[in-house]
């Protein structure tokens, strides 16, 4: 029997760690091309198993993003409080700083993610000037705001930087889906073929093995075929459904 060529890399990735495992079970150190076998899935499986953790590891910089866009808004709004007031010398200084404000505008949290960490860094030197200090003082928490502006800028530009380092590392290594037909092609052409062979030759040694490997096997294809008829019968369902719409 071999594995359904439908398997997904979690499947294929499942199916190889458990062939792992019945390895460390039942060890045969004086076969040299069983030893050989182990060493190539175990390799390769590791691979694969990095390989579909890169791919869905989650990233935060969407979440660091919401972060600094509402820190943003916090200095606007802080700021503009300040200036809707009655007029006095602390509502002339608050106006200082919105005159600042106002070249940036509050819409820089819906510029490209480059465009408003430029903005963003931009906005807090002309607002952390030193000739500015009396300003921000006369604005409550202002201080504050900004360094919370500073500190969730930060935290994007590494969320930031890890994504790309992540991109680049997938980029490098095989895809997930290459990885798995390589696990695949191995049990399939290679460790299958040569258990079958050798539970014939040698029953006390290789037969338990080879029949838990069919197992194993069964067990992964009964799954994919559930799955393929579930999306199947799904995906009739939707058919029938604009049919009936039309």
């Amino acid at each position: 029997m071999k594995i359904n060529s439908n398997s997904s890399t979690k499947h294929c990735a499942e199916i190889g760690k458990k062939l792992i495992s019945l390895f460390q079970q039942y060890p045969i150190s004086e076969d040299p091309y069983y030893t050989d076998i182990l060493k190539k899935l175990s390799a390769i499986t590791e691979d694969l198993i990095d390989s579909i953790n890169r791919g869905g590891v989650h990233n935060d910089r969407k979440e660091k993003d919401a972060i600094r866009d509402a820190d943003v808004r916090a200095v606007f709004y802080e700021v503009m409080a300040r200036c809707n007031r009655r007029a006095s010398e602390d509502q002339k200084k608050a106006l200082r700083i919105k005159k600042i404000l106002d070249r940036f505008g509050i819409e820089i949290t819906d510029y490209t993610y480059i465009n408003e960490s430029a903005s963003i860094n931009a906005m807090l030197i002309d607002l952390m000037a030193p000739e500015l200090a009396e300003e921000r003082a006369s604005i409550p928490d202002l201080n504050e705001l900004l360094a919370n502006l500073e500190g969730s800028q930060a935290d994007f530009n590494l969320s930031n930087i890890q994504l790309l380092e992540d991109s680049i590392d997938r980029k490098k290594t095989k895809s997930a889906t290459v990885l798995a037909k390589n696990v695949r092609d191995l049990i399939n052409n290679e460790l299958s073929v040569y258990l079958q062979s050798m539970a014939m030759a040698k029953p006390s040694q290789y037969k338990e093995f080879a029949e838990l490997l069919h197992t194993i096997i069964k067990d992964n294809n009964n799954s994919v075929a559930d799955h393929l008829a579930a999306v199947k019968r799904k995906k009739e369902k939707l058919q029938a459904q604009i049919i009936q719409k039309e």
